[in-house]
């Protein structure tokens, strides 16, 4: 069997082009591949060092996007006969030629972006242990905490913000079922109370629960009842001396919007670690 030796040299994580190559190589069966990953390469220094290990038998993958770094590197392997495949740039010449921009060539971009989407990747799936108050140790370990009764769009506001890299959990309010000690562990700017008009939820509970085949009266959709309800939960407002937001004419989107808002003003310093 063939064997074929592949440095990949990267100013990130070298995932591109470690996808890259492996999409090549594999139309061929009968090749073996040795890969090796160099990332987080942005010197002319860590580059020579590199290719001081390789030889015309191997090829290099490079996804830099320093111009003189990305010259450095063919103008090294030239020299020793070694192959270059340069897929960034070649990319970013084909897309400049086609718009007339100018690629910015900053180090560490694809970085950044991969980061970004593991951090959204983390934020769905704390939304999703901590949803519903289901474990209440995760409300102090939240961004942000939503509070509400049910179905004033707990659930799919937090999908949204998580989405945007923040850690959200839930806690429905039922007046019958005490409050977990942990909510009052949270900083007070970091929990949003939702409210709504009574009239719109209950017509929204009703249709919730015929969607649900479930008919006749129930305490569910009760005028009365949700009155209570939405009593009660100013009241655990008061308590938590959190931040409200009436959701009665928001769609989802715009809630999760009014609720970055208010998060930034609160903590401005932590704009950066979040999805705009």
């Amino acid at each position: 069997m063939k064997e074929l030796t592949t440095i990949l040299i990267s100013d990130s994580t070298g995932e591109t082009a470690q996808n890259y190559i492996k999409s090549v190589t594999s139309q061929f069966p009968d090749l073996k591949v040795n890969l090796i990953r160099k990332p987080s390469i942005d010197t002319t220094e860590e580059i020579d060092e590199v290719m001081d290990q390789a030889d015309s038998n191997c090829i290099v993958v490079q996804t830099i996007a320093n111009e003189d770094l990305s010259k450095h590197l063919r103008a090294v392997a030239k020299e020793k006969n070694i192959e270059v495949l340069d897929i960034l740039n070649y990319g970013i010449r084909k897309v400049e030629e086609a718009t007339g921009l100018k690629a910015v060539r900053e180090i560490g971009l694809t970085r950044t972006l991969s980061e970004d989407y593991f951090n959204m990747i983390e934020a769905i799936e704390f939304a999703i242990q901590y949803d519903d108050g289901k474990d209440p140790r995760g409300f102090p370990l939240s961004d942000i905490v939503l509070v509400g009764v049910s179905r004033t769009s707990k659930t799919p506001t937090t999908m949204i913000l998580a989405t945007k890299n923040f850690k959200v959990s839930n806690l429905p309010l039922v007046p019958e079922i005490k409050l977990p000690r942990e909510i009052f562990e949270v900083d007070p700017e970091r929990i949003i109370g939702l409210v709504i008009d009574p009239d719109k939820l209950s017509n929204i509970r009703e249709v919730r629960s015929k969607s649900l085949g479930i008919v006749g009266e129930s305490i569910y959709y009760d005028d009365t009842r949700i009155r209570r309800e939405l009593e009660y939960a100013q009241e655990v407002f008061k308590d938590l001396d959190c931040k409200v937001i009436d959701v009665t004419e928001n769609t989802i989107e715009q809630t999760a919007t009014d609720i970055v808002q208010y998060y930034f003003e609160k903590f401005p310093e932590e704009r950066r670690k979040h999805v705009q």
